[in-house]
């Protein structure tokens, strides 16, 4: 693995990112904006992407065994460390804000192109198995997680867990299992459409973090030292156990990946829903964003190479 590949393609996106904050900042974008193109995204080019995916690499054979011990790992065990932690550490607030903001990092919006660009179209629909998997427990467990330590019962919608990307998944690993050939004309499209993701994600990301003050999102010592927990040392306490269990090279360093990612900005719109601090997950999914481009460069140099 070439890390100066790596660390271009962190920059690439955080160029994106930029983009989106800018535009937003100098008002060419309406209010409702950033919320109608995230629709978009989840819902129409993400799920072409996934699919795009299968379409390209029929060739490819996925390792059933190893992804399935990624996502026990990423999905289960994860979500019981970071039980643990927050349990040790005895915070007196936003208990579940942290804890769902350790559970859950950005596949959506930055693993799905990060590992591409790293790996190749053959990553894509392993990382789309894995990220079935957050996506059913972002809907029952993330929400359980989210009124932690409150007086508020969960409110968990079944219609969620059938989401574009859930069906897009599942609908991808039927067309490989049967190794279904769709017509050129068909298939190009489809491509197209799922190769618009990378940058409008990216831009989502920055236009989201437009509205706050930078001199605010800055000040506060906590999120960095949370930031550096999640980002370096939950990696790094996890790597041996990757080790040990995952054979495959390509999904060892996928996982691997996966854990040192940034907070998932889905983490803001449930903080939003369930009257967690807001800000405090914005600006830690800013900051954790910011510092991948230096943390996930260091770690595959350190870990993968």
């Amino acid at each position: 693995m070439d890390i100066m590949l790596v660390v271009n393609r962190m920059i690439q996106l955080f160029v994106m990112i930029g983009v989106g904050f800018v535009v937003a900042r100098a008002n060419l974008i309406q209010e409702n904006f950033n919320q109608h193109l995230t629709k978009f995204v989840l819902n129409l080019t993400m799920p072409c992407m996934i699919i795009s995916s299968v379409i390209s690499s029929q060739s490819h054979q996925l390792a059933l065994r190893d992804i399935m011990l990624s996502t026990i790992l990423l999905v289960f065990i994860l979500p019981l460390f970071a039980y643990l932690c927050i349990r040790l550490l005895s915070l007196k607030k936003h208990q579940g804000l942290y804890m769902f903001m350790m559970m859950y990092p950005n596949v959506g919006f930055i693993g799905f192109p990060l590992l591409q660009s790293i790996f190749g179209v053959e990553s894509i629909l392993s990382t789309a198995v894995i990220n079935m998997g957050f996506n059913l427990s972002l809907f029952t467990l993330g929400i359980i997680v989210m009124t932690y330590g409150q007086n508020q019962r969960p409110n968990i919608d079944i219609k969620n867990l059938l989401s574009p990307g859930v069906i897009s998944s599942l609908l991808a690993i039927f067309i490989y299992v049967l190794k279904i050939e769709m017509p050129q004309v068909i298939a190009n499209p489809i491509s197209l459409i799922g190769s618009m993701t990378t940058p409008l994600a990216m831009i989502i990301i920055g236009s989201t973090l437009s509205v706050y003050k930078l001199k605010d999102i800055f000040s506060d010592i906590k999120v960095y030292l949370f930031i550096i927990f999640i980002d370096i040392i939950v990696p790094i306490i996890f790597f041996p156990f990757i080790s040990l269990l995952i054979h495959d090279t390509m999904i060892q360093g996928m996982t691997f990946i996966i854990l040192a990612m940034p907070v998932a900005n889905g983490a803001v719109l449930f903080a939003k829903t369930y009257n967690q601090d807001e800000f405090l997950a914005a600006k830690t999914v800013f900051i954790s964003t910011m510092l991948a481009i230096v943390t996930i460069p260091l770690l595959v140099y350190l870990f993968l190479i």
